[in-house]
């Protein structure tokens, strides 16, 4: 399912054409997370997101960058893909369930205008900046992580159902209230927030 982080973004991979050409507007971002419901990991409910935070407390939505950040109530992990593979994922990374939602469909993909199509796979320098961000054991782990997951639930239920949806980028929002305070869109694969950027925000 591959995350965007809202906090996360994912189906542990994770939809369709060419890259989306104009950013939205805060509100418009706000309103389509109150109106576009994902599908919560811990019992396949359906969930609008922006009912989930406290106003006065910065919340993140972040993608895969995230499952590296300490453990916080003010972190959801998104992704294209079912409640099942969200809580396959949930599983495997030792993350609430709760807190893991499922875009199935990348309805809410579309809300945040995340980029999308084969133009944004291809990425060279993701390859040496994840080895920045994690070391070799960390990249292992992952690797074993993805692998059980499809060992566990199949690799065509971890999967979106629609396989361009496995071609869209994350990205990462941290709101206090309907305040945005951090706006970052994956450009291509690899591109993701900066962690201490992510602290800073939520104040961690």
């Amino acid at each position: 399912m591959k995350s965007f982080t809202l906090g996360l973004a994912a189906s542990l991979t994770a939809a369709a054409s060419a890259f989306s050409a104009i950013a939205p507007t805060t509100t418009s971002i706000y309103d389509g997370l109150r109106s576009t419901p994902l599908v919560r990991a811990s019992d396949a409910s359906p969930i609008l997101l922006a009912n989930e935070w406290r106003s006065n407390t910065p919340f993140g939505i972040a993608d895969e960058t995230a499952v590296v950040l300490p453990a916080t109530d003010k972190m959801f992990f998104v992704g294209v893909g079912s409640a099942q593979a969200a809580a396959e994922f949930a599983s495997e990374m030792n993350i609430d369930p709760s807190i893991c939602f499922g875009d199935e469909g990348g309805s809410v993909g579309d809300v945040l205008n995340l980029n999308k199509g084969m133009k944004t796979m291809w990425n060279p320098p993701a390859v040496s900046t994840m080895m920045e961000r994690n070391d070799e054991a960390s990249l292992k782990a992952l690797g074993e992580a993805y692998k059980n997951a499809a060992d566990k639930i199949g690799i065509q239920n971890l999967a979106p159902k629609n396989m361009q949806d496995t071609l869209r980028q994350g990205g990462t929002f941290v709101f206090r209230g309907a305040d945005l305070k951090l706006e970052h869109y994956d450009e291509k694969v690899g591109d993701n927030a900066k962690i201490e950027d992510i602290l800073a925000i939520i104040g961690k």
